[in-house]
Formats: C-alpha cells, structure tokens, sequence
C-alpha cells in the first residue's frame, strides 16, 4: 500500500495529496528552478506526474507556463503560495520548505536531500557533507 502525504497552501484553499515515495529529493542550483522560481537554488521532493494531485480547491490554482522552457508553476490564486512546479523530465516538484512548513516541520524518514543538483551552476556556495554534482 503506497503512503499519501499532502501539502497545502497559506491559506489552506488548496491541498495536494502525493502516493509513494519521491524519485528525488535533493537540492536543485540549475538556471532553470532559479529563473522559473525566483530562487537561489531549490530544495526539492519530485514525485512522478501521475502520483501527485490537486486533492481540494483545483478551481482556485493558477499554472504558470514558462514562455521558453518545459516547466509549469502552480500556484494559489488567493495567497500565492506555490505548490509545485514541473521540470522538463515531467515531474511535479514539491519545495521540502512547503513540506516541512505542512507537516510540524518534519520530512519523513529518506526524504532528507540526498545531493546538489547542477551545484557548478550555483550562484551561492552551501558548506555541507553532501555530494555536489
């Protein structure tokens, strides 16, 4: 039986339900996340498509597509909060903040980032132990 983990927005008119484990959880430096997401690097959990869902409030999102690249960004339209983004490969990534922030500040056991993604593209260094890719 797969286990179901659910994230929400701010102002709770949004829930997405996840089934399984994320493929990937890591932190992700490439241009593409810090473009689309406005961010210095992603700390990310990304699930198959077909394995997370807008559970409540799919009305009340609005996705963003990317004018040049393969990715989405899904947002509430009420508070803004983002609830995911897609990359080029398909997947739906869930930021491990917004996980935590959902779940009493806690990450399921393995789902600690793992790596840095495309870490020679970074725009900050991160002193940790982590293996940089």
């Amino acid at each position: 039986m797969n286990e179901n983990y659910r994230v929400h927005c701010e102002c709770n008119a949004v829930e997405v339900t996840m089934t399984g484990a994320p493929r990937v959880h890591a932190y992700c430096h490439c241009q593409d996340c810090r473009e689309l997401l406005q961010v210095p690097y992603h700390s990310v959990l990304a699930w198959e498509a077909d394995q997370v869902h807008i559970s409540q409030g799919a009305g009340e999102v609005i996705e963003y597509q990317h004018p040049r690249k393969r990715m989405t960004r899904v947002f509430c339209k009420h508070c803004g909060d983002v609830l995911y983004n897609t990359n080029a490969m398909g997947r739906k990534l869930v930021s491990q903040l917004l996980f935590k922030r959902c779940n009493q500040d806690q990450l399921p056991p393995g789902f600690e980032s793992s790596a840095h993604f495309f870490y020679d593209r970074r725009v900050i260094d991160v002193d940790d132990a982590l293996p940089k890719r």
